[in-house]
């Protein structure tokens, strides 16, 4: 049965892979945080690229713009050991940045939250700076992730940066301050991975307290079954010395790992990051298909109203997703302007404006309406486009 799984998986990667084939592009920076007493903060960026190698050209046409995504890495790691979530993610239309501070023995857990948010800052405003090579590349979506310490650090980073879109961590471990209690006042989507055979960070310890403990509308927790600690990256002769001294040991290899990972998160990322209402219906349908893993979900899932306005769906999309009530509508096309129309659950009118384009053809909606699901009408060239909001 796992045989057949795995072959599954693999196909499906396969096809999905083919669907944006980006290259890979890497640039080492060092930012400076003015408001941390000139930190610096040494960082690896993985991005979309035209060519695959070191300092090429970002890829994407005009308006085309990447989300953001911040991983922090475990404890005594190096951010090399995460290249699994590159090579699957960048391809895919995502930016990956790897701080390569606190890696010694005493790590400062709060320093290091802090140098996660302040990259998603800095990277989002080398996007608005018409002398970084990301100018206009950069999406206003963002993700902090982390594995193990890096995981709980992405908890902590969310309180120094409130444009965060959404949360995911691998294992994460508990922090001084403590990750479990700052997940109280986190309320962006989340998305928790635990391993069933972790025995260096254990479920019942970490991530179930934090997933528990956790504010957010929209979460899940995902455990893989037989899965361990280590194996969320790649091969560590630290993180693997550690997991030798105690037990359960996997029950599962470490690319069968990664690729559940995979599986489960990508559709979760296309639906908070790109605003794809088809990948939060493919995340959910994979949340049951498998007893590979199980879960655990508080979350209103986006259900597509139909078949044909998917389609046309693909000219918009809304960002960020669940919004506040005011969110963006972005196209790629040169639309200068658009009549928007906003619908509640009973099918009554509750916003009417006729928009003008901002900057790459963005379209600001300032609604303010209340918590609840909503129908987006878009009025354009005679053609009408549906899609779903969720105001939390």
């Amino acid at each position: 049965m796992k045989t057949i799984f795995y072959l599954l998986l693999s196909l499906g990667l396969t096809c999905s892979s083919a669907a944006q084939p980006y290259n890979i592009g890497h640039r080492q920076v060092t930012f400076i945080d003015a408001d941390r007493n000139d930190r610096p903060v040494l960082t690896e960026i993985y991005y979309p690229s035209v060519m695959g190698g070191d300092n090429v050209p970002v890829a994407g046409e005009k308006g085309t713009a990447f989300p953001v995504l911040v991983f922090g890495h475990g404890f005594v790691m190096e951010w090399g050991a995460y290249a699994n979530f590159w090579t699957t993610l960048v391809p895919k239309g995502y930016i990956m940045v790897f701080p390569r501070t606190e890696t010694g023995i005493s790590p400062d857990h709060m320093t290091f939250g802090q140098d996660i948010a302040f990259l998603v800052k800095v990277v989002q405003q080398d996007g608005e700076n018409p002398g970084s090579p990301f100018f206009e590349k950069v999406d206003s979506t963002s993700c902090v992730m982390g594995h193990s310490m890096g995981g709980g650090s992405s908890f902590l980073s969310i309180q120094y940066n409130p444009s965060i879109t959404a949360i995911v961590n691998f294992a994460a471990a508990e922090t001084n301050p403590s990750a479990i209690a700052s997940c109280s006042s986190i309320t962006i989507p989340a998305l928790v991975f635990a391993g069933g055979n972790d025995c260096i960070t254990p479920p019942e310890t970490n991530q179930i307290l934090m997933y528990n403990s956790l504010a957010s509308a929209c979460k899940t927790l995902i455990e893989i079954s037989g899965g361990s600690h280590c194996q969320f990256a790649e091969q560590n002769t630290l993180c693997s010395f550690g997991e030798l001294t105690c037990q359960p040991a996997p029950d599962i290899e470490r690319d069968f790992q990664h690729r559940m990972v995979d599986t489960l998160l990508v559709p979760w990322l296309d639906y908070y990051l790109k605003g794809n209402c088809n990948a939060s219906t493919e995340f959910q349908d994979l949340l049951h298909s498998s007893l590979a893993w199980s879960f655990e979900q508080q979350c209103e899932p986006c259900t597509p109203l139909s078949a044909s306005s998917e389609d046309i769906g693909q000219r918009f999309r809304l960002f960020p997703l669940p919004s506040t009530g005011n969110f963006y509508i972005e196209t790629r096309l040169e639309i200068p302007q658009l009549i928007v129309r906003i619908y509640d659950v009973k099918g009554g009118l509750v916003f009417y404006d006729q928009m003008e384009s901002g900057k790459n053809w963005r379209f600001e909606v300032q609604s303010h309406l209340s918590p609840g699901i909503y129908s987006v009408e878009i009025f354009e060239a005679e053609q009408v486009t549906i899609l779903k909001l969720i105001v939390q």
